[in-house]
């Protein structure tokens, strides 16, 4: 009698580790990615139920660091909101890290976001501007600073990432870099003229088209991310957001 002996599929059993490698990669980062969303929208409600609750308190001529400013009525709901935002975005710059693969662009882009997180995270609660009518103080200056540090390092992130996607999302990410950097140039004057405690019109209108143009990249970014393939070999996207392939060689070439 022939005695038949049955081997283990061991190819199967590799390939569906695979696959339950990259389906838990796309999980993980589609949360964090999801969590640049969802700052998003913490930021705007925060914004909007903080400006309401302000009494005699100006959307339109008013700076979004006065709501968590040193003498705000509504300074410590502001300080929690910015948190939870700030902790959020930070979130969402892991979950473009994990998305890059081999973009080095997608690099630099999360790691430009993560630092520009780093920068701000003590601006609010330990550097918080004083109000109209205060007497500046040490807080103040460093406020400006850190906020002069903020700026080139979101204005790279939202540039990095037209570089590592072509076609219309480059063109977007330009386009709200510009928005970005014209709304800073307007807004520069005001700011001067907020230290001296002078009039402030539309300030606040020109941060909040800053501010949430900014917001809406973080939001398209992280939609065209979630949608990206994973490769197993350590849940690592294939293509690229704008990379491509060599042929006959099995490693993603990307900007």
């Amino acid at each position: 009698m022939r005695t038949v002996i049955h081997h283990r599929p061991v190819a199967t059993e590799a390939v569906r580790r695979a696959l339950m490698t990259v389906q838990r990669g796309r999980t993980r980062r589609t949360w964090l990615l999801r969590a640049g969303m969802a700052s998003v929208a913490v930021y705007a409600a925060g914004d909007l139920h903080s400006g309401r609750s302000y009494e005699g308190y100006s959307f339109r001529d008013q700076a979004i660091s006065e709501l968590s400013a040193y003498g705000s009525p509504v300074r410590s709901g502001a300080v929690r909101w910015i948190a939870i935002h700030g902790l959020l975005e930070s979130a969402f710059g892991v979950g473009v890290w994990q998305s890059a693969g081999g973009s080095r662009s997608l690099r630099w882009t999360a790691g430009l976001s993560l630092a520009a997180g780093v920068v701000t995270a003590p601006l609010h609660p330990f550097f918080p501007m004083s109000t109209r009518g205060m007497e500046p103080g040490f807080n103040d200056t460093m406020h400006q600073i850190l906020t002069l540090a903020f700026v080139p390092l979101t204005c790279g992130a939202v540039a990095a990432s037209a570089v590592a996607r072509p076609g219309w999302f480059r063109r977007y990410a330009t386009a709200s870099l510009a928005v970005i950097v014209g709304s800073g140039g307007l807004m520069a004057p005001l700011m001067s003229a907020l230290a001296e405690n002078r009039p402030t019109p539309w300030l606040g209108a020109l941060e909040r088209v800053n501010a949430y143009t900014m917001h809406a990249w973080t939001v398209v970014l992280a939609g065209v991310l979630m949608h990206r393939p994973l490769t197993a070999a350590g849940a690592g996207p294939v293509g690229g957001v704008g990379g491509g392939h060599r042929r006959g060689v099995g490693v993603a070439q990307e900007a």
